[in-house]
């Protein structure tokens, strides 16, 4: 292990250990609150779709609400977001126990309250993700996520059990009552929390406009974009383990609920065991090494449980497989997409990420289960472990980012520029950079000005061209158009120290005397109200003649 790198080590951060166990206490809370309102429907609706619509009502707002929930979490304070999406979720909990209580819930008020509580932990997932970030060093960031996802294990390992004790010793309200109290931790510790915010005199961004960037970032950033279609492929596939579980306990090994149990925990085992296997896995040989690796062990565990799901044993070893397979992959798929996105954007991207994962899953489960259903639980099995294996020709098509990661600190140093009065209105805004490259070097320098691109539309760009001049081949104009001046300014405070090596990497090929020329020109029109007026036209031409 790398010294400062053990999976454990973010637990001696005494900021992180707070918030982590406050999640967990949380996560186990809101699973419990789902045991509890999946039983309550079962005695106010007992039919098998009213029962599936509550696990429904739960996963849906994360599905529609987390891009939403991601760029609230970029433009405000990350903590406050928190706070609000905790205190929100108690207090739904809250008034759902008090409705249990007197008698009052229905299925139609069950699924409304369990949907409201739902968006409560779609508004903590992303902003919780990028805290993380911010609270562990950077080499601690890879323990920290994986951290992240044995607390949720260990959550969902406790949280049915204690659930189902709950609920039959104090009634479903309990369960609610204990998912309001446990929300209220994560608030504790965030109340002695003091957040420092980065200086920022722009304007904030407008939301819909944040959720159109970040889609933007990602669609320009090749590396992010490989990890979303990896983490979907093998969430689909993977998402056939537990939605067939319970078939597996029922019609292939004869049990109950005592069986499904014992499966459930074999699979867990498997994954919180795993993490201190894979984590120094991939310290050593790099995350595409482990996500290859765990895609073949995926294909192994259901190759198993294609072709022999009636022997108890190898279902439990294939199960401990399948876990440590889950965990393993989409630790190193958050990892990926977090050390490969700017700070400023990092919630967005994450919400994205947890989206289209999420999609997959949910996706998965009800094609697998309509498979099984059509063919055999084996067949269904089989395909899924061929969609792993198939999916190990990702490790040659879309690799994962390897090397060291790029510095994407945000940079320090920007050319000064022009005033511009009125700049919240003023736009849209061109920019062009001319370069004089010598014919030797032009191909490279195109290639590395590609790069560039990609940085300025991830950055805010609406369009990006480099152009040469047909009269002199050595003369080079790059331009590039944004809504308006701020979001000039925001493009320029967005650029990380990786973006300014890019952008330095291509002016290595200018050959001018000077800098490359930069001009910046805003769109006017007929009528606009920033055009000078004859006495300002005049002190313009005076200052020119004069060299000022």
């Amino acid at each position: 292990m790398v010294a400062g790198g053990g999976i454990l080590s973010p637990l001696r951060l005494p900021l992180f250990r707070s918030i982590w166990t406050a999640n967990l206490i949380g996560s186990t809370g809101w699973l419990v609150q789902g045991v509890g309102a999946g039983w309550l429907m079962t005695t106010l609706a007992g039919t098998p779709e009213m029962v599936a619509l509550v696990q429904t009502a739960t996963q849906a707002p994360i599905l529609l609400f987390a891009l939403l929930a991601g760029a609230l979490a970029d433009l405000w304070d990350r903590r406050l977001v928190l706070l609000v999406a905790q205190l929100w979720v108690s207090m739904v909990s809250a008034g759902l126990a008090l409705m249990s209580g007197l008698g009052l819930a229905t299925p139609t008020i069950l699924l409304l309250f369990t949907f409201l509580i739902g968006a409560g932990a779609a508004l903590n997932g992303p902003a919780w993700q990028a805290v993380v970030r911010e609270i562990v060093p950077k080499e601690q960031l890879a323990a920290a996520v994986t951290l992240n996802a044995i607390g949720f294990n260990l959550a969902r390992a406790l949280g049915p059990a204690v659930g189902g004790a709950v609920v039959a010793a104090y009634g479903t309200e309990a369960a609610f009552i204990v998912n309001a109290v446990g929300a209220l931790a994560l608030v504790a510790v965030l109340l002695f929390w003091r957040r420092e915010l980065p200086p920022d005199d722009l304007p904030r961004e407008r939301l819909g406009s944040a959720v159109v960037t970040g889609l933007r970032y990602v669609g320009e950033t090749p590396a992010i974009g490989a990890i979303l279609i990896r983490g979907a492929v093998f969430g689909f596939a993977a998402s056939a383990v537990l939605a067939l579980l319970p078939l597996i306990a029922r019609d292939r090994l004869g049990g109950g609920p005592i069986v499904y149990g014992v499966l459930l925990g074999a699979f867990g085992i498997g994954a919180l065991l795993g993490a201190f296997l894979v984590h120094p896995l991939r310290q050593r040989r790099g995350a595409e090494f482990v996500i290859t690796s765990l895609g073949a062990m995926g294909g192994l565990a259901f190759l198993a449980l294609g072709l022999a799901p009636s022997r108890f044993p190898l279902v439990l070893a294939a199960l401990a497989l399948a876990g440590t397979s889950w965990l393993g992959s989409f630790s190193t798929f958050n990892i990926a997409v977090q050390m490969s996105t700017a700070f400023w954007v990092q919630a967005r991207v994450l919400a994205l990420y947890q989206t289209i994962v999420f999609g997959a899953m949910a996706l998965g489960a009800w094609i697998w289960g309509e498979v099984a259903g059509l063919t055999s639980l084996e067949t269904a099995h089989l395909a899924a472990g061929a969609l792993l294996f198939l999916g190990l020709a990702f490790h040659w098509w879309l690799p994962a980012p390897a090397g060291e990661a790029p510095d994407l600190h945000p940079a320090t140093h920007h050319e000064p520029l022009p005033a511009l009065p009125d700049a919240v209105e003023a736009g849209p805004v061109m920019v062009q950079i001319e370069y004089t490259v010598d014919l030797a070097d032009a191909p490279a320098f195109v290639a590395a000005m590609d790069e560039v691109g990609h940085l300025r539309r991830r950055n805010g760009a609406l369009r990006w061209r480099l152009f040469q001049d047909v009269a002199d081949d050595t003369h080079w104009i790059e331009a590039f158009v944004l809504a308006d001046w701020v979001e000039h300014q925001r493009l320029r405070r967005r650029m990380t120290r990786a973006d300014v090596a890019l952008e330095a990497r291509a002016v290595a090929y200018h050959r001018g005397k000077e800098a490359p020329l930069r001009r910046y020109m805003v769109a006017r029109r007929h009528d606009s109200r920033y055009l000078l007026d004859a006495a300002e036209q005049g002190a313009v031409a005076a200052r020119r003649a004069g060299g000022g």
